[in-house]
């Protein structure tokens, strides 16, 4: 066996540390530690280890570079940016964070979601405040004027927060001026209605069962007293006790399932001691208020009471999702106007079904208009600098020429803006399959409906989701541990930043396969899903 000629580069070393550093979090200080030192003369004895101060200047260098590919990414990209945005509360430092992530379809036709701010935001933490910190945000990647929507929370605060920024922006650069500008957190709005439902029979019985996992998950010692009591009780029963985060309601579903199986442990112990993409969502919103509806006839009054209050809280936030996601289902070629009208006429008379499916179609064709005038001012504009080119002066009859040859363009473009929407209505459905890829989609076929695939491009790249900028802060526990605990809000931004950046690309590129980074992204997302009480104080709001 041959090795091949290698040249050691201390450069590549430093970067590769740095990168090292980064993507799994460690300590700056690392690179002072005795063992890691000899470890690293061991492998490579003409490796100097940089100085902790070296590394925070290559972990910088490493952010700056990577942002500048970030940047180059956006530029490229031929849609609107949506955003979703979120506020922590680190623990250690007991600093108030928003991260800031941008979703757009790129030129292959892929989702692409990247942070672009993890941003340090002082007290009070004010809808004006909150505003000014978002604005400059997006003002520093030069987004103002590519905004589709932003993403948020349900609370008063973020309400206020997006009106002031929606004066701010340029009503003409906005999707319908503006009316998509604001998009609510719909899974979230999900979670509001389940637990008001919740509260009517059960939030007792849940918060006790939750004062009871936390007290026996509080200290290492109250965990073994638990299991050697469960061990001689229930000793089939191998999971371990698990506290939900309160505005997961899937989680509430895991604590209590796992919490049950112990009951006669719990039972025991008490006696002994005084001591919880958006084509696709319609579907879900609909059969949830089917769902709600059926138990209004429940002969049980608590199940009636229940369904009543979740319908009040469903009726609240209807409104605000149902023509994004409506829009979006139309643009799924399985299911256009069908899936529309087919869950309409289960949730509302006949009256009420015909308003609510014209206001969805209004909303997408005045979409089509909105593209079509732009794309046909696109057009004139080319027409109009090619005409100028050609002549330097123009008689009064050329002018009004090229004026008639104008209107006629955008006349025709009108007409072909209209019947491009009719004819992908009239067009079969495709065919119901479970995997389909809608962007694949609109990327293979989107040239017979040319306005209608901008829309696409656009309107699926929203998320109803915060959940991107909330999965940053499944790591922020872990950046901002006492190692770190002084580092400057710049240096936190970097590190969280070029993290989620590392990753992406790597993806990207294929330098880890889906699975190995499915298991990483997981890990890294292990801290928020688990949702220790004491690590932090998240912004989700409930009203």
């Amino acid at each position: 066996m041959t090795l091949a000629p290698y040249e050691f580069h201390q450069e590549d070393g430093r970067r590769d540390l740095a990168e090292m550093i980064i993507l799994h979090e460690y300590p700056i200080s690392m690179v002072e530690h005795i063992g890691f030192r000899k470890y690293s003369k061991t492998l490579q004895p003409g490796f100097k280890v940089p100085s902790r101060n070296t590394t925070r200047k290559d972990i910088m260098k490493r952010y700056e570079l990577e942002k500048e590919n970030v940047a180059t990414l956006l530029r490229k990209a031929k849609g609107k940016i949506a955003l979703t945005t979120d506020m922590w509360t680190a623990d250690n430092q007991r600093k108030g964070y928003m991260a800031v992530t941008s979703h757009f379809i790129d030129n292959t036709w892929k989702l692409q979601s990247r942070i672009i701010r993890f941003l340090y935001v002082p007290a009070p933490h004010t809808a004006e405040v909150l505003a000014d910190a978002l604005k400059e945000s997006i003002q520093s990647w030069n987004l103002d004027l590519r905004l589709s929507s932003i993403t948020v929370d349900n609370c008063s605060t973020n309400d206020a927060m997006m009106e002031i920024l929606k004066g701010v922006f340029p009503y003409g650069s906005l999707l319908l001026r503006g009316d998509f500008f604001h998009m609510r957190y719909c899974a979230h709005i999900l979670n509001l209605i389940v637990q008001d439902g919740l509260s009517v029979v059960v939030s007792n019985g849940v918060q006790r069962i939750r004062d009871s996992v936390v007290f026996w998950t509080a200290s290492d010692k109250r965990v073994q007293r638990f299991e050697q009591v469960a061990k001689q009780i229930t000793p089939e029963c191998s999971r371990k006790l698990a506290l939900d985060c309160k505005t997961r309601w899937n989680s509430t579903y895991e604590m209590l399932s796992i919490a049950t199986s112990y009951k006669e442990v719990f039972v025991v112990l008490s006696a002994r001691t005084n001591y919880p993409t958006a084509n696709l969502y319609f579907p879900k919103i609909c059969a949830l208020r089917i769902a709600i509806s059926g138990w209004l006839l429940s002969p049980h009054d608590y199940v009636r009471k229940m369904a009543d209050i979740m319908l009040q809280k469903y009726n609240k936030y209807w409104a605000s999702v149902n023509g994004l996601v409506g829009v979006a289902t139309i643009l799924d070629p399985r299911y256009k106007m069908a899936l529309i009208r087919f869950y309409f006429a289960k949730n509302f008379d006949e009256h009420d079904f015909e308003i609510e499916v014209s206001r969805i179609s209004d909303l997408l064709r005045r979409l089509v208009d909105e593209y079509g005038s732009k794309m046909g001012k696109t057009q004139g504009s080319s027409n109009q600098q090619a005409f100028d080119l050609g002549s330097s002066s123009k008689s009064n009859e050329e002018t009004f020429m090229q004026e008639f040859a104008e209107f006629l363009q955008q006349d025709k473009d009108s007409s072909h803006d209209i019947s491009d929407l009719d004819k992908y209505l009239d067009d079969a459905n495709v065919p119901l399959v479970q995997d389909f890829d809608i962007l694949n989609w609109w990327k293979t076929n989107g040239g017979t409906y040319p306005i209608l695939q901008q829309i696409a491009r656009d309107i699926l790249s929203i998320p109803v989701s915060t959940v991107a900028s909330e999965s940053a802060f499944s790591t922020s526990g872990r950046v901002l541990n006492p190692y770190r605990s002084r580092l400057l809000p710049e240096a936190v931004e970097a590190l969280m930043c070029t993290q989620n950046w590392i990753w992406a690309a790597s993806k990207n590129c294929g330098e880890f396969k889906d699975d190995e980074y499915a298991k990483l992204v997981g890990e890294l997302e292990e801290g928020f899903e688990t949702c220790d009480i004491d690590s932090g104080t998240s912004g989700l709001c409930t009203e």
